[in-house]
């Protein structure tokens, strides 16, 4: 059964972090036994070793023994974080057999902090403090021990040891948890990192969406362009002749309608594109597959000689991807706009094909004998294709080739 990362992160965490009250008390109990059985030991020993006179001189000292342990025991567990209090009980621990293990337990802690200073503090304190614990308490008893099992150095240098070795295991845990705690700190700046870049790439969007927008903007501006010269052009022919026949006049009003109905709705798409969609009420239809079929027949009406392929794709793929089928769409209407205006008369073949993992649309017409005379056009329909084509990753290619051809082409990923 899968755990949650919560209730995952807590189980890893040690008892003292989960339930410090529950270890303090398991701390000071472990003391307590251990620290009981060392001073059964002891006592046992002076019994066994001593006088009757020795044994009602080292009285005091057994009780004093016994009261300092059981006291250090109990405060052992509360004072797992105050330095003070571990060093307290530390100077227990030279005065006590039965404060032995508390004082183990509190040079742990101590070490923990890795001090050399504090390190070597204890350890000169519980060498020279044991030592003279010894020589007063044999001084006291009246007890005489020759060589050096007995001696200040040896109990010294055993004190020395016993306090080195604590502090040492202390020293590794602390540089562990220190470890630790960097690991953790370096984890939580990569999530802060990530969480940038996650609204860098946000902020990318909002900024390839606002591109795509105005590139959709200046796109439509060239036809609406297009639109507005039809317009301008036969409403002039209509104010400069008088002599038109009334059928030639109906014709030429009906073209000046069509133009301007066509350019009103590339106006209000344009209009959309630059509006933010979270503003949008209703949606506005997009162009699909079904609009590149529309293109094709809407320009053969208009007289142009369109020649359209699929190869490897069908109408229906490309309608599964509407961005793409928008740009593909937007992209032929700016080709047959370009044929008609550079290219008036001559056949456009358009070919849209499957090509490994891209999708590839080219646009190709023979370039005319002779150029119109006058062209009304801002010169941003080719940009327009080449920027909405890398909003998509996509590449674009417009130009002439050597057989006398003008061609526009765009590749785009297919996903």
């Amino acid at each position: 059964m899968l755990q949650s990362p919560a209730l995952s992160a807590s189980s890893s965490r040690p008892l003292a972090a989960r339930h410090p009250q529950l270890w303090a008390l398991l701390v000071s109990a472990v003391c307590f036994v251990v620290g009981a059985l060392a001073y059964v030991v002891l006592f046992g020993l002076t019994l066994d070793e001593s006088e009757e006179a020795q044994i009602a001189v080292l009285a005091p000292f057994l009780v004093a023994d016994l009261l300092v342990g059981i006291a250090a025991s109990i405060a052992v567990g509360p004072l797992r974080r105050s330095i003070v209090g571990n060093v307290a009980l530390v100077l227990a621990g030279v005065v006590s057999s039965f404060a032995m293990p508390a004082a183990i337990v509190a040079l742990v802690r101590l070490g923990e902090r890795r001090s050399l200073t504090l390190d070597a503090s204890l350890t000169v304190t519980m060498a020279f403090g044991m030592a003279a614990m010894s020589s007063w308490q044999d001084a006291v008893a009246g007890s005489t021990q020759t060589g050096l099992a007995g001696s200040p150095l040896a109990v010294a240098l055993v004190a020395a040891v016993m306090a080195a070795g604590p502090l040492l295991w202390g020293r590794v845990r602390g540089t562990r948890a220190a470890l630790v705690t960097a690991l953790r700190e370096q984890a939580a700046a990569a999530e802060r990192t990530n969480a940038a870049l996650a609204r860098s790439r946000e902020i990318d969007v909002q900024r390839a969406r606002a591109e795509e927008r105005r590139a959709l903007a200046r796109d439509m501006h060239d036809g609406i362009s297009h639109q507005l010269s039809v317009v301008a052009i036969h409403a002039g022919a209509l104010a400069s002749r008088d002599d038109l026949p009334p059928e030639q006049i109906r014709s030429t009003a009906q073209t000046i309608r069509d133009a301007a109905a066509t350019a009103g709705g590339m106006l209000r798409e344009a209009l959309t594109a630059l509006r933010d969609p979270a503003d949008l009420g209703e949606a506005v239809p997009l162009p699909t597959s079904a609009s590149i079929e529309a293109l094709v027949e809407a320009a053969r009406l208009a007289g142009q000689d369109v020649n359209l392929t699929w190869r490897g794709i069908t109408p229906e793929e490309v309608a599964c991807f509407p961005a793409r089928a928008v740009t593909l769409s937007r992209i032929l209407e700016e080709a047959f706009m370009n044929a008609a205006k550079h290219a008036p008369g001559e056949a456009v073949t358009i070919l849209i094909a499957r090509e490994r993992d891209q999708v590839v649309l080219r646009a190709e017409n023979c370039l005319p004998t002779r150029p119109p005379q006058q062209v009304i056009s801002t010169g941003h329909g080719l940009t327009g294709v080449a920027e909405r084509a890398s909003l998509l990753g996509g590449t674009s290619w417009s130009g002439t080739t050597p057989d006398r051809h003008f061609r526009v082409e765009v590749a785009l990923p297919w996903e």
